[in-house]
């Protein structure tokens, strides 16, 4: 019998400065804190996206509990409860955000999330289809190419992952 080879993960992909998205996890990494730092410095949620993308998801959630619960840091929060293994609650808050902001711009990052949690849920099927719902969505509007690899990226990956 004939062993057919594994296809590698898709490669990690570029994010913005000092941070890119895992080919194997679909995750954030920050690559170069510096230079992530320095991107980040307008934003401010930054030290809650720092320490979720370094991998702690406590502090991150504690930062993210005294701000304003906008869809971004609501998102962010389920991200927090998935990297904390508490994937049923944020499968619940990814849905209730998408019942809120089905046809607008952020339908496409709230399918993205979704489908990340999904595939931490163990189902990759539904997560293609959430890959591949937010891939469609940022092509017709004309997204940024960042964004669209990142989809394409997360596409990819599903699709390896249901084929094993």
């Amino acid at each position: 019998m004939r062993e057919t080879a594994r296809a590698e993960p898709p490669a990690d992909i570029e994010g913005g400065p000092g941070w890119v998205i895992d080919g194997v996890s679909l995750l954030p990494r920050i690559t170069d804190l510096a230079a992530f730092r320095e991107g980040m410095a307008a934003d401010p949620l930054a030290e809650a996206v720092e320490a979720l993308w370094s991998g702690d998801p406590d502090r991150a959630r504690a930062l993210l509990a005294a701000e304003e619960p906008t869809v971004r840091v609501r998102a962010l929060l389920a991200d927090c409860a998935r990297d904390l293994g508490r994937v049923d609650e944020a499968l619940t808050e990814y849905a209730a955000l998408l019942a809120e902001c089905t046809g607008t711009p952020w339908e496409p990052v709230l399918r993205q999330h979704h489908g990340k949690t999904l595939l931490a849920a163990g189902r990759p099927e539904v997560a293609l289809a959430e890959f591949e719902s937010a891939y469609a969505m940022r092509v017709e509007a004309g997204a940024p190419d960042d964004l669209i690899a990142s989809s394409a990226q997360a596409r990819d990956r599903a699709q390896q992952l249901v084929g094993d």
